[in-house]
């Protein structure tokens, strides 16, 4: 009995130290008022260029009930503590314009009430290439004091694109001479948006690089789904006289499903991504890349957001932009097929024409409609990323 009586009390007095060492901030109002922002600290929130929507998922809670009325004061907006937010967590968000938002300047509790939902509402939000915006929301001195590191919450816009996309039916397009020169990269990174309506044949292509007449096999950058020794729902690259073959326990393709590929060469290293997510990594070979043209490929294949680069893009790079557009002005973007029936003139006006497939990269390599392949638009419903859930 001695036994269990001593157990006890160790326990006991261990939950005291766990809780005298780990506090809730929360508990130093136990004897008085105070409010806090009932929300994570970074709201994400989906937003298609030139809606209205009002954000819900913002509230603000008094820590007792109260028999008289209180008002809660809010500011948003604030640049100081969007400075600190980014000088915390390396990010680099930009203040949204003002224009593009309203937030209540306050919020009224009735007697007894503990909880309120904060009046949010973002309007004609114009999206820029390259920029992620986000609105600052704390509590201010009002009639109760905000409770310190519960009282700012950061809603992140990240933007709800609806577009056309290119359907190929079994006929690819190429420049073969892309590059008459040729090109030499030391680091490279291919992404494509893609899906499929069948993964029953091997050998179906994605897209590549077409080599220099004095290059090789190393120089081959060749992607597709199948062949000979795998399914047709498991991904390959061929590259460097050699190939990544993707196991199916990491990714196996499903019919009607969008995914987001990237293949990344850091100088040494080859990589495989889906969906921002690493699938295979192998040492291939080391060296520059030489290379004169670019080709699509396809079979019943919806795609688009075909990018090419020369450096190495990071594993955050591609998690964050795996469903967006990203900035055709980009020095490392050697070419950008969007496919969405769209062209971006020189001046970076954007006008519909689905008579190309084109390049908006500043390298302008515009590619020829393959045959049969045509702009989809979803029944006039258009495609959405990333996808409602």
């Amino acid at each position: 009995m001695k036994k269990i009586i001593f157990g006890l009390a160790s326990v006991c007095l261990l939950a005291a130290c766990q809780n005298e060492l780990y506090k809730n901030p929360l508990e130093d109002f136990e004897s008085e008022q105070g409010a806090f922002i009932n929300s994570k600290s970074t709201v994400q929130v989906f937003v298609e260029e030139g809606a209205e929507i009002s954000v819900k998922d913002v509230t603000v809670s008094l820590v007792k009930q109260d028999g008289s009325a209180i008002k809660v004061s809010v500011v948003a907006g604030d640049k100081e503590q969007l400075d600190r937010f980014n000088s915390k967590n390396h990010t680099e968000y930009r203040l949204l314009p003002t224009e593009m938002y309203s937030v209540s300047k306050e919020v009224n509790f009735e007697p007894m009430a503990t909880l309120q939902p904060l009046e949010i509402m973002l309007k004609n939000v114009k999206f820029e290439s390259g920029v992620n915006y986000a609105l600052p929301i704390k509590i201010a001195d009002g009639d109760v004091p905000g409770i310190e590191g519960e009282k700012e919450t950061l809603i992140v816009l990240e933007q709800r694109i609806k577009t056309k996309c290119l359907m190929m039916k079994g006929s690819g397009t190429e420049s073969a001479d892309m590059w008459p020169e040729g090109l030499a990269v030391g680091q490279w990174t291919f992404e494509v948006m893609i899906n499929r309506d069948a993964y029953d044949l091997n050998n179906q292509s994605i897209g590549g690089t077409k080599q220099l007449p004095n290059s090789g096999p190393m120089d081959e950058i060749f992607t597709r789904f199948g062949d000979v020794t795998i399914d047709p729902n498991q991904l390959q690259i061929k590259t460097g006289a050699s190939q990544i073959d993707v196991s199916k326990e990491k990714f196996a393709a499903k019919v009607n499903t969008w995914y987001m590929l990237a293949f990344v060469y850091d100088g040494k290293k080859t990589y495989v991504y889906v969906n921002g997510e690493l699938v295979a990594e192998q040492e291939i070979r080391e060296g520059e890349y030489k290379l004169t043209g670019f080709w699509l490929g396809g079979l019943n294949d919806y795609i688009r957001e075909y990018r090419f680069w020369k450096i190495a893009r990071t594993p955050k790079q591609l998690s964050d932009y795996a469903w967006k557009m990203v900035d055709p002005t980009d020095k490392d973007l050697i070419v950008y097929y969007p496919c969405n029936g769209k062209k971006r003139n020189v001046d970076g006006t954007i006008e519909e024409d689905e008579t190309m497939v084109w390049d908006w990269s500043n390298g302008a390599h515009h590619l020829p409609m393959p045959n049969g392949a045509f702009y989809d638009d979803n029944g006039e419903n258009m495609f959405v990323f990333p996808e409602m859930k």
